[in-house]
């Protein structure tokens, strides 16, 4: 507990977004954009086009919390592979030194 706390405070000193969730079982759209840091119909455009699975309790969609942060995970990755990518064009072209 006292690592986490260490942890918040040290990202909310740097300026940084802070998010604390009780991590329950299951997420609402809401949560799950909070999460990932985007609005809730991006959310719900997500779950639609199958990039986040979703299932439906009653007329509510809820994500499990490891879904959502894998998507979180994983589209990190690519926005680092693509940017690792322009850098590599970039030096080549002698464009970034």
């Amino acid at each position: 507990m006292l690592e986490a706390l260490a942890e918040f405070l040290e990202a909310a000193a740097d300026g940084e977004r802070v998010l604390v969730l009780r991590s329950p079982e299951d997420l609402t759209t809401e949560q799950a954009a909070a999460v990932l840091g985007v609005s809730r119909p991006t959310v719900v455009r997500l779950i639609e086009a199958d990039k986040l699975p979703a299932r439906m309790v009653g007329t509510h969609r809820r994500l499990s919390l490891g879904d959502v942060l894998a998507y979180r995970e994983a589209s990190a990755a690519k926005r680092h592979a693509a940017l690792d990518k322009m850098t590599r064009e970039a030096e080549e072209l002698g464009l970034y030194d």
